[in-house]
């Protein structure tokens, strides 16, 4: 038997609300749009599209808001020769050309060997294959190939001749906010492996030189990969689909310049809480989403539901609540694909406010390291998911009175276990308002706020000095302008209701006219696709726009114009480098309009 004690009463809660480092620390605000509904390939039931905060895949066209994430599908590890007529494919046989001319040239090559019985071998990612007692049986055009993700050269042919042209480029125009899910993420030296002479699949078998020849070596790769991405395109925001990693010691080192990550199903240890499955997902995703959240990261965790477990949807809200950070996005659905009305789940997310700590666990069996009692406390109260192998008992703390979901008063809650359940010591709040714009950059002043409540007939009350609203704050009756720093809180009130618990927005506004220019001076590569990347210093009200001229090697000029969407501060232009191995293209932003120009208003490309 357990006994957790609660805080009680809105007045503590918003005392700590303002003293806890997870609210006070800027980097744990929430900068991405005000809807926490997301999407990973399902459809909205019984709602509109324009509720989703965050989508994965393809929605009708302008049905998202305009400030939802848009997250398109890619791959960055693996490829087969089906990818040449996948739309918005990998450009696999443009790879294949570019490194054999690699090759012809003394270089080496990108796409994995390894040599076994004494012949050198593609090697494979297993899951591809569809092995059957270590046969494949998918067809060839299926089978993925793995490559050297650290290779600068590579790297280069991702941005330029994949993410940007295939996949960004048709949407480019329109899309404000795009990321992209990269899917297959399971960074598992051995997944991959060999087919022998007789085409049995051989797992194991070290990579030859130059690739990398450990388990440790290849997630030095990829965390390469994603330290070279950030750098070179700090405009291509990536979420990996996180799958199993054979150390998961240095998750926190490959996703430390990772800006987002997504869980395929965090409810999908229900089916057979077995004690492998009960301490993997401690090990790995309660370890890892528990850090994405908590450095402020974009995360969005699905969870299938299946048919007929009336438990399922609370459960899986708790697991999201154990796990969630300032940006992230809750995507149940049924196995067919559909998201719930969020208004089955939203109610519970309005009564327990905002997260007051981290999530905690305490090992309750020697039978494994994840047969284990999560909890974690909110403002209004505390959720906890039971993984201990056995029913638990939870002694609520007697001075005070606790509502379960179903609105009983309790004084103890019993939980069976793989189920997760939550107490508030406040029933019944209103759904905290919505705070817009959202974005981590610095805001050009002045800066106009906008604040929108999904109850009908509340009031707003708000404040912009970081301190909680209450019944004497400004009543809102439109978007306000911010001229300064500040941080904005929201309730809302009505009459014979709890008020919410508020929601909270930092600006960081500055006084300064906005520059743009590029984000780097120089870059070398080979001839073909480029697209510099142009930045803004603050985020301005109006458009900005920047006129430039492109001068070849032989001396010829073109001129092109490139505006900012809005909120957005990188733009990038599209251009062809040609010439000889050591001839220079050289990009000069000549005008800007709505902002000023920057130090760093000249690129040299110089071709390799």
């Amino acid at each position: 038997m357990l006994e957790l004690s609660e805080v009680k009463s809105k007045i503590i809660g918003l005392a700590l609300l303002l003293l806890f480092p997870f609210i006070s620390s800027r980097a744990q605000y929430r900068t991405v749009v005000d809807k926490e509904v997301g999407s990973v390939f399902q459809t909205p039931g019984g709602f509109s599209y324009g509720e989703y905060g965050a989508f994965v895949g393809s929605a009708p066209t302008s049905s998202l808001d305009p400030n939802a994430l848009d997250v398109f599908y890619a791959r960055f590890d693996v490829f087969s020769t089906s990818d040449n007529t996948m739309v918005r494919g990998f450009p696999y046989s443009a790879l294949r050309t570019y490194e054999s001319q690699q090759v012809a040239e003394g270089n080496a090559p990108i796409f994995i060997t390894a040599t076994y019985a004494g012949k050198v071998r593609p090697v494979y990612f297993s899951w591809s294959l569809g092995l059957v007692n270590n046969v494949p049986t998918a067809p060839p055009t299926a089978w993925q190939y793995a490559v050297n993700v650290g290779d600068p050269r590579f790297v280069n042919f991702w941005i330029n001749r994949y993410i940007r042209p295939i996949v960004w480029q048709p949407s480019y125009a329109s899309h404000n906010n795009v990321w992209f899910e990269l899917d297959e993420c399971a960074f598992n030296y051995g997944l991959y492996g060999v087919l022998d002479d007789s085409n049995h699949f051989v797992a194991g078998v070290t990579w030859d030189s130059p690739f990398p020849q450990s388990g440790a070596a290849y997630l030095n790769s990829v965390a390469s990969f994603f330290n070279q991405l950030k750098a070179l395109a700090p405009d291509v925001k990536t979420m990996p689909n996180v799958g199993s990693m054979s150390d998961p010691t240095q998750f926190q080192p490959i996703f430390t310049n990772v800006p987002g990550a997504l869980a395929e199903d965090i409810y999908s240890w229900h089916a057979s809480p077995t004690t492998y499955t009960r301490n993997s997902w401690y090990l790995q995703t309660f370890t890892e989403f528990t850090w994405v959240g908590a450095q402020g990261k974009v995360g969005i965790l699905r969870a299938t539901l299946p048919s007929g477990d009336s438990n399922a949807l609370l459960t899986s809200f708790v697991v999201y609540s154990l796990l969630k950070g300032p940006n992230f996005f809750f995507a149940p659905g049924s196995p067919t694909a559909v998201n719930p009305n969020p208004s089955e789940w939203m109610n519970m997310k309005s009564s327990l406010g905002n997260p007051m700590a981290s999530a905690t666990s305490t090992q309750q069996s020697s039978t494994g390291i994840g047969y284990r009692m999560y909890a974690r406390q909110f403002v209004n109260g505390m959720v906890y998911l039971n993984l201990t192998g056995s029913t638990q008992i939870v002694k609520l703390d007697s001075r005070y009175k606790h509502w379960d979901p179903n609105g009983n008063v309790v004084t103890q809650i019993s939980i069976p276990d793989a189920t997760g359940t939550y107490v508030t010591t406040e029933d019944g709040n209103l759904e905290a308002p919505s705070i817009s714009p959202r974005f981590s950059t610095t805001a050009m002043d002045p800066l106009m706020v906008t604040i929108t409540s999904n109850t009908p007939g509340a009031t707003i009350r708000y404040t912009t000095t970081g301190i909680p609203p209450g019944l004497n704050s400004p009543i809102y009756t439109g978007p306000f302008q911010l001229s300064g720093n500040a941080i904005v809180q929201a309730g809302a009130y009505l009459k014979g209701d709890n008020p919410s618990w508020p929601t909270v927005a930092s600006y960081t506004v500055s006084a300064a006219t906005p520059t743009v220019q590029f984000n780097s001076q120089s870059y070398s590569g080979p001839t073909g696709s480029y697209y510099p990347v142009l930045s803004l210093s603050a985020i301005p009200d109006g458009t900005v726009t920047a006129g430039y001229t492109i001068q070849t090697p032989t001396g010829a000029t073109t001129t092109g114009t490139a505006s900012f969407l809005p909120g957005n501060a990188y733009r990038y232009i599209p251009i062809t480098v040609s010439g000889a191995v050591g001839t220079v293209t050289t990009v000069t932003i000549n005008s800007v309009t709505g902002a000023g120009l920057g130090a760093t208003s000249t690129l040299r490309y110089t071709v390799q």
